[in-house]
Order: C-alpha cells, then sequence, then structure tokens
C-alpha cells in the first residue's frame, strides 16, 4: 500500500488520486514501485525552495508504517519558459478554519474532495479549497493579509459587487471565478492566463481608489481546463466542447458615443462623466470572439446604484421599461429597430439622472454603477426578448416568454459621474431661472413706471391748457 498524506492526516490510497492528481504509480519488473509526481499535484507542499510530498510506505507483512517525504529543489522557470499548470498552484492545506472556504457540497467524501483538488479536513470531516492556489474547478483561490487597512474594503477592479468571502481583521480570502469579476484572459503558446486586479475601495469617500492594488494571475495549460471540465462546466450555462476548449465566456457592458454603436468609451476614460437628461446608448454581449455562435442573449433587470448604495434606480424590469419610470427613459433598441429572438449583443437607451443626497436633498455628485441580470441560452424561444421596441405613441407591447433556464449572469459598467452640461448644476439652474423671473418683473415695473408717467404728463398738459382757455 502506498497512501500519500495531506497536512490534515488523512490518507488516500494513490491508486485512487492516479491520473485526475496529477500522481502515478509504476511497477517495475524487478518488483520496485516509482512515484512520479508532478510539481503541481494535489499533495505537492512548497517547503522553503523545494516540493515535498508526504508519503506512507507499509510492507508486505508488515503491521508498522514508515513515513516518507519525498522532496525536490524548486526550479525557477524562465520568463520565456511556458507553464505546465495552473501558476498559483500547489497551493496549502493546513489552512486556519477561519479563512477555509468550502469547497463542493456538503458531507463530501474525501476521495471526492481530493478529485477536487482541495483540501479534506479528516477531524471535521469538511473539505476546502487550497488557499492561494488556482483550482482545478476554475477558480482563483488567494488570500490577501493587509495591516493597515479594513480587508472587508477591498474588492476586483470595476466591480465592486466582487467581495471578499471571508474577512478577519487582517486577511482577506477571494474566490473568484474565472468567468467572473471581469477577469483579463490572454492567450501564449498554449497557455491561458486569467488575470484580476484587487483594490481598496472607500464607500463614503469622495476619492476614487486608495494607492492600494494587487494583481493576481492563474495559468492553466489545456490540460488543466480539460480536467476542469470533468468537474465542473467553466460555464454556469452551457457546456458544448468548443467553449471548454477556448476558455471562458466573457459578458461585457459599454456605452456608445451615439446612437449608432459604432465608437464606444474605452475603459481608461472611467469615471465616464455624462450630461444629465441627455441619453446614454448602452450595450450588453458576448465578448469577441464568440465561443458558440448558437448562444443567445436576454436582458432581464437592469439597475443602478450610487456607491454608498443609498438608493437604487430601475432601469429595465423584465426586459421592459421601468413601469414607474414617467419619463420612459429607457427601452429595447436593436440595429434594425425591432427586438430579435437570436442575438449575442443588446442594446437600450438610458436618459440620464442623478441620485439625490439623502443628507441635503441636493443631487448627489457620486460615483455610480450600471448593472445587468443577463441570461445565456441555446433555445432562441428562451432568449426572445419579453418586450419590443417603444411606439412613437408611447404604448409598450409585452410578449409572454415561457424560460426555461434560470442560469443569469451579473455584468456592470461603471463608474459614472452624471452632472449637468458644463459646471451648472440643478441649484444653477434654479439661480439662472430666478435671475430671469427678477429681470421678468423689473422690465414689468419698468413699461407700467413709463404708462404712469406718459398718462401724468397728458393730464398735467390738459390741465394747463384749460386753465389758459378759461
Amino acid at each position: 500500500p502506498l497512501p500519500s498524506v495531506d497536512k490534515s492526516g488523512a490518507a488516500v490510497p494513490v491508486s485512487q488520486s492516479e491520473d485526475h492528481c496529477g500522481v502515478r504509480v509504476v511497477r517495475e519488473k524487478n518488483r520496485n514501485l516509482s512515484f512520479l509526481s508532478r510539481p503541481d499535484s494535489c499533495y505537492a507542499q512548497i517547503e522553503h525552495n523545494r516540493v515535498v510530498i508526504p508519503l506512507q510506505v507499509q510492507l508486505r507483512g508488515e503491521d508498522q508504517w514508515f513515513r516518507v517525504n519525498i522532496s525536490c529543489p524548486l526550479r525557477k522557470r524562465s520568463s520565456n519558459e511556458a507553464s505546465v499548470g495552473p501558476k498559483l498552484l500547489p497551493g496549502k492545506c493546513g489552512t486556519v478554519k477561519a479563512l477555509q472556504v468550502d469547497c463542493g457540497h456538503q458531507g463530501i467524501s474525501s476521495q471526492a474532495c481530493t478529485k477536487r483538488g482541495c483540501c479534506y479536513d479528516a477531524h471535521h470531516s469538511t473539505c476546502y479549497y487550497r488557499l492561494n492556489a488556482c483550482s482545478l474547478d476554475g477558480n482563483f483561490v488567494f488570500s490577501v493579509e493587509v495591516t493597515d487597512i479594513n480587508p472587508g474594503n477591498l474588492t476586483v477592479k470595476g466591480h465592486p459587487e466582487c467581495r471578499p468571502v471571508v474577512s478577519t481583521a487582517d486577511t482577506a480570502v477571494f474566490k473568484i471565478g474565472v468567468t467572473e469579476c471581469g477577469t483579463k484572459k490572454k492567450e501564449h503558446e498554449g497557455v491561458v492566463t486569467y488575470e484580476v486586479e484587487v483594490e481598496e475601495r472607500h464607500a463614503h469617500s469622495k476619492a476614487k481608489y486608495s494607492p492600494y492594488s494587487l494583481q493576481v494571475q492563474c495559468e492553466y495549460a489545456a490540460s488543466d481546463l480539460q480536467r476542469a471540465a470533468k468537474l465542473r462546466s467553466l460555464y454556469a450555462v452551457t457546456n458544448p466542447p468548443p467553449v471548454v476548449a477556448q476558455g471562458v465566456l466573457k459578458l461585457q457592458m459599454r456605452i456608445a458615443k451615439d446612437a449608432s454603436f459604432t465608437s464606444f468609451f474605452p475603459e481608461n476614460e472611467l469615471p465616464l462623466t455624462l450630461p444629465l437628461r441627455k441619453v446614454a446608448y448602452v450595450e450588453v454581449s458576448i465578448a469577441p470572439p464568440s465561443p458558440d455562435p448558437s448562444l443567445s442573449l436576454q436582458v432581464q433587470d437592469c439597475f443602478a446604484h450610487p456607491v454608498s448604495r443609498h438608493s437604487v434606480w430601475l432601469l429595465l424590469y423584465d426586459g421592459c421599461p421601468n413601469p414607474l419610470d414617467n419619463m420612459r427613459g429607457s427601452f429595447p433598441v436593436d440595429k434594425q429597430g425591432k427586438t430579435t429572438s437570436h442575438s449575442q449583443v443588446r442594446r437600450f437607451n438610458v436618459k440620464t439622472f442623478a441620485f439625490l443626497d439623502p443628507q441635503t436633498g441636493h443631487p448627489s455628485e457620486e460615483e455610480m454603477y450600471f448593472y445587468c441580470w443577463v441570461e445565456i441560452c441555446t433555445d432562441d424561444v428562451d432568449c426572445a426578448q419579453s418586450c419590443t421596441i417603444i411606439s412613437a405613441d408611447g404604448e409598450r407591447q409585452r410578449r409572454e416568454i415561457p424560460t426555461k433556464s434560470d442560469q443569469l449572469q451579473l455584468v456592470s459598467y461603471g463608474p459614472l459621474l452624471l452632472r449637468q452640461n458644463g459646471t451648472e448644476g440643478e441649484s444653477g439652474l434654479c439661480v439662472k431661472q430666478t435671475a430671469m423671473l427678477r429681470v421678468t418683473v423689473f422690465v414689468i415695473s419698468g413699461v407700467a413706471a413709463a404708462l404712469l408717467l406718459t398718462l401724468l404728463f397728458i393730464l398735467i398738459s390738459n390741465v394747463t391748457k384749460w386753465t389758459k382757455k378759461k
């Protein structure tokens, strides 16, 4: 018998870990056993500058177990050398209970936990992700230790909804899927790299971001993506082989510069400043190249809220304009002026607005974000938008579409600053209206005074003439 041992003390036979865990046993003709392991296998542990794999060995006919540690020097990879596995692997087991992130369903067996590449705690019968690792099921799982900032304020750049799943006084733990939170993807010589950036977000500060920034990368070879495909689809909605082979399915939200939707504001111009009461042209789409032409989008609910989250405004409800919006500033549009059943691009207009500051009652100058819940499916009927174009007379037509899929993804855009044209705000508009009113009053008063003087002059002239005649 030749079981391997993790830091929690759980012993798993190597024969149950072959193929999916990166380890293998070869029986030689001379009855010797050769143990082979990848440096990023399930049981590999980094100790100083060496990769260590703990094993237990039992000789035939003996009751005693011998612990054997197999170690190899950790070879640094040159910058131009392709990776053979996830960059953050092997990660670590033995994570303290407060920082553990559950892996798999409740009550998962040690064998199933090991197959997922996770750590099994035999004492508590729990399965948790390796910390600081690119998991086999396609997740970033990493910790951020900080002392001078609040770990709970850390978020993924551009996606304030992507927060730590675990947060203590000095540590934040993130679990981010490679298809989530605007993860950037790069491919080079068969190696797929995913990258996210973590930064500190001040919810009640006018400053945009603090100087704190951390970039985290995961690298997967083709074999790693194939293993991930066996554990779970990298797409929550569909799992055709071409999609898994190409990597991630990325949704994007953009704002066009005009109604033609031919030119869009680049990300490096964020936060984007838009004038109030003007139309913003919003597009939600599958980022090219699309992994599967049969996929289609259906925009369901869209909303906006400021950074402080003191308010929220519904832009679209069930794919239609907000029924409580008397201005009817949001409505679905597309290239042909109608809503098509099958489309990987959905567009709608938003008449820009401002939230009111709950303290002052004046328009808030906070940054805000747009969000949309989007359904992805392969059935044309299921993905038909339930609301067509608003006609000129303002009537809205709704079609009841039976929806079979409950797979939704959240896409966002921001930050945005919505302001009055120039430096003029709502208060400036009121001042201008007051000034115009005063000018009008002065003009009317002047005209009335002139008429009064004219009448007085005529009266005096008539009296003088009458006196002379008399």
